[in-house]
């Protein structure tokens, strides 16, 4: 079974029984071709790590880059469910900008101390 079937049948698993004792097989086949297809793809740079913190806690780092599918209305959509105000904005700007900063940093280096004897 190839993994968007998979999906597909998972799907249909979170509906609920009454509800899927209900469907017809021509419906059920409908539905899991549809949930087949909204699974989304994935970026081309997907990055994800877990990070310790103190007291046995974890944080969860994701950066992601790709083309932007999604339609304006989705977009706002997105901004209402899930705001973000400038503080936030800028903090992930300037860390951003920091390690981009150190990874240069460290790349001079590294070509300086190849080139030099």
């Amino acid at each position: 079974m190839l993994m968007d079937e998979v999906r597909g049948e998972a799907f249909l698993r979170k509906l609920p029984q009454d509800i899927r004792d209900g469907l017809t097989p021509t419906q059920t086949e409908a539905i899991s071709r549809v949930a087949q297809g909204t699974i989304q793809r994935r970026h081309p740079i997907d990055f994800r790590v877990s990070l310790p913190l103190p007291f046995g806690e974890r944080a969860y780092l994701v950066f992601l880059i790709g083309k932007e599918k999604r339609s304006s209305a989705r977009r706002q959509l997105d901004k209402q469910l899930r705001p973000t105000d400038r503080l936030s904005q800028i903090v992930v700007f300037g860390l951003g900008l920091a390690a981009f900063t150190l990874a240069a940093f460290i790349a001079l280096l590294f070509h300086n101390a190849v080139l030099t004897p």
